[in-house]
């Protein structure tokens, strides 16, 4: 939660703090795609290198590049030196964030996996509320006491010296977490077979993976334009909107769990899924405000419900020994479809039929994630499933 409260602040504020050093809109966005092009090329030897030596040594060198990269952000505003230091810090975060799902699926045990999941999630969702906060809060403070802008570069950069210190108290913690995972992998991985997987199980796992992540992708990336363009909010109560919703997906994340004992976890995966399409077609007609922010809220409560479970689905699913792999590859090929493909064919087709159409065509893709989950797993049942709900 420390590193996630970091991170939502770097987020908040990395594009803000590249314009105040003078970078154009263009290269910011190719700033923002660079670790995601990073983890594409070198994810999954990087996650086969994980799985054969096991965590430690990848979870402790993440932690201390974030930690000196952060610190070197904080306190350098040269251009290139900041631009090195965010780089570093976005995929030395991205790393650990690679190792959670495998992570949490070796320290625990059947009966509490779910439970872990779902909490792990839960202050994911936290951390990013208090992130945003502290984010905007902490440049606007330092403004007043310096009395310059919230948004130039000094002014930020107070704000990367609490993402710093965040960094460096989560430490201690991923010292101990890094001793945990420090047990040798489950089989040893011979170096010619560091890149051979199970690619029939693998495909079943990504193709639905694939889908969902072009759903929410044709969504999720124009939900402020959607608020702004539709019903002419702006951005004060657009954060207020979404902060809600993040506290919401906090509390009800907590239930996957006892969701999932009741109805299987796999059947609770492909029909939250399913409930995205309805949802989302309602949100590309639909024209009162209140209306709408309350099927907003109910779906992304809905989808998050089942990211913990589906998280442990697929860490069951795979052999110990490939778990970091199939997280690398769940991330790569979630990333085409919420950063890639989702966002590119929704836009093509609100140029040409508004939000009626795109969110239309994005309820289609909901629906059949859902629908291709069930087909392919409806009858799988995991090692933390309770008997009564296989």
């Amino acid at each position: 939660m420390l590193l996630g409260i970091g991170w939502a602040i770097f987020n908040l504020l990395f594009n803000l703090y590249m314009s105040a050093l003078g970078f154009s809109n263009d290269v910011i966005g190719l700033f923002n795609s660079l670790p995601a092009i990073a983890l594409i090329l070198v994810g999954l030897p990087f996650a086969a290198m994980a799985d054969r030596i096991g965590y430690r040594l990848f979870l402790l060198g993440g932690g201390i590049v974030a930690v000196v990269a952060s610190l070197v952000l904080t306190l350098v505003g040269t251009p290139l030196v900041a631009v090195l230091a965010a780089g570093s810090f976005a995929l030395a975060v991205i790393v650990l964030q690679l190792l959670g799902s495998p992570l949490l699926a070796q320290v625990s045990g059947e009966r509490e996996r779910v439970a872990l999941f779902a909490v792990n999630q839960s202050l994911a969702w936290a951390a990013a509320l208090v992130g945003d906060v502290l984010g905007g809060v902490i440049p606007e403070a330092a403004a007043r006491l310096t009395h310059c802008s919230s948004s130039s570069a000094g002014a930020i950069r107070s704000a990367f010296a609490a993402m710093t210190v965040l960094t460096v108290v989560s430490l201690p913690f991923l010292i101990r977490l890094a001793r945990a995972a420090g047990v040798k992998p489950a089989a040893a991985i011979p170096v010619r077979e560091l890149l051979q997987i199970d690619l029939a199980r693998f495909g079943r796992l990504l193709l639905p993976g694939l889908i969902l992540g072009i759903a929410a992708g044709m969504y999720l990336n124009f939900t402020q334009l959607y608020l702004a363009q539709r019903f002419g909010l702006t951005p004060g109560p657009i954060g207020i909107i979404l902060a809600v919703g993040a506290a919401l997906t906090a509390v009800v994340t907590l239930a996957a769990p006892a969701v999932g004992r009741r109805f299987g976890i796999t059947r609770t995966i492909g029909v939250s899924q399913i409930l995205g399409s309805p949802l989302v077609l309602a949100l590309a007609f639909i024209m009162v405000l209140p209306v709408a922010v309350v099927i907003m809220t109910v779906r992304q409560l809905a989808l998050n419900l089942q990211g913990p479970l589906s998280q442990v689905f697929g860490m069951e699913y795979v052999e110990p020994s490939q778990r970091a792999r199939l997280a690398t590859a769940q991330i790569v090929v979630s990333g085409i479809g919420i950063g890639g493909i989702g966002p590119s064919l929704s836009g093509f087709l609100q140029v040409r039929g508004g939000y009626q159409l795109a969110f239309s065509v994005s309820a289609l893709f909901y629906l059949l994630a859902g629908l291709t989950f069930l087909l392919l797993f409806g009858k799988v049942s995991l090692p933390s499933e309770p008997e009564r709900a296989r």
